[in-house]
């Protein structure tokens, strides 16, 4: 499959989480709409967050006074998923329009793409790095 030729990336910044989200949406709608290319977008956390998954219960799922008392902002993701801590990481977005050939019409599809990418560009920089497999980690951990 080919995509784009020509993809964006967004330097590094350490922005608030409703500001990163707030980019990362901007950049989806400009993506999905055609009015930008593809994109990676790198950033960071300041002050340190806590972002909610998608469907997640903001009231059920999280403890918000004891966020509040750490000084962790909360935010929801546009994304599913669970409750991520944010402090001191590099957090990366990839947005592309839902019609990108470079990525199949499914999340496993999409995973695996942006997955055997990342690992490419670890190796690249001389870490051993592999996509793994649903149930890989479970395995290995002697979880199934």
């Amino acid at each position: 499959m080919k995509g784009h030729s020509e993809w964006r990336i967004l330097p590094f910044q350490k922005l608030t989480a409703f500001e990163n989200m707030a980019v990362d949406e901007a950049v989806l709608l400009n993506a999905d709409s055609g009015n930008a290319p593809p994109t990676l977008r790198l950033y960071g956390w300041k002050p340190p967050a806590v972002s909610l998954g998608y469907f997640q219960d903001y009231y059920q799922d999280i403890n918000t006074a004891n966020c509040r008392a750490l000084g962790l902002d909360i935010v929801r993701r546009p994304t599913g998923g669970k409750a991520v801590l944010h402090e001191h990481e590099v957090t990366y977005s990839v947005i592309a329009p839902r019609t990108d050939p470079l990525f199949p019409d499914s999340i496993i599809g999409t995973y695996k793409v942006i997955s055997s990418c990342l690992a490419h560009a670890l190796k690249s920089l001389g870490i051993h790095a592999i996509s793994a497999e649903p149930g890989l980690e479970r395995k290995s951990r002697g979880l199934d």
